[in-house]
């Protein structure tokens, strides 16, 4: 019985986001939209992270900010995921089933998710060092490089 409520759960959900991000019901503004706000956000996080790195005084630790920002990010999923189910304990439900029920998925994603800690923090590094011009095109590499190994790693 949970499991056939998590396969309607996963159908619902994911109609909804292919419906939101350009299906039959004009999502596509949404799309749009998005695609203009994440340039912004992106564009206005690296050049803030400059300003801020390179002000005279004493420089915040990288790994707070990093910390913070994934703290932040936390919040925001759970209070989706609250709306979702409707209930704190819809929510605590949710959140013990993909962590402790299915533990191995949460280990399969721990890895990426630590690599992704350890870039953030070079990030910093980074942007304390080199131009905004330089960091930003050499940060938008990633998106190159990722998708050559796509092509020559996993054939697609």
């Amino acid at each position: 019985a949970v499991v056939q409520r998590r396969v309607r759960e996963h159908y619902y959900i994911t109609n909804n986001l292919r419906t939101a991000m350009g299906g039959s019901e004009g999502g596509i503004n949404l799309k749009y939209l998005s695609l203009v706000v994440l340039t912004f956000q992106n564009a206005t996080l690296i050049l803030s992270i400059r300003y801020t790195r390179t002000l005279p005084g004493e420089m915040y630790m990288a790994t707070t900010a990093v910390v913070l920002a994934e703290l932040g990010k936390m919040l925001a999923c759970f209070a989706v995921i609250f709306k979702e189910k409707g209930s704190f304990s819809g929510l605590v439900e949710h959140v013990h089933y993909y962590t402790v029920i299915q533990w191995k998925d949460a280990v399969k994603i721990s890895v990426p998710a630590i690599l992704y800690v350890i870039q953030n923090n070079l990030q910093y590094v980074a942007i304390s060092n080199l131009e905004a011009a330089v960091f930003q095109v050499t940060y938008q590499l990633k998106i190159m490089t990722t998708a050559i190994f796509s092509v020559f790693l996993l054939r697609k």
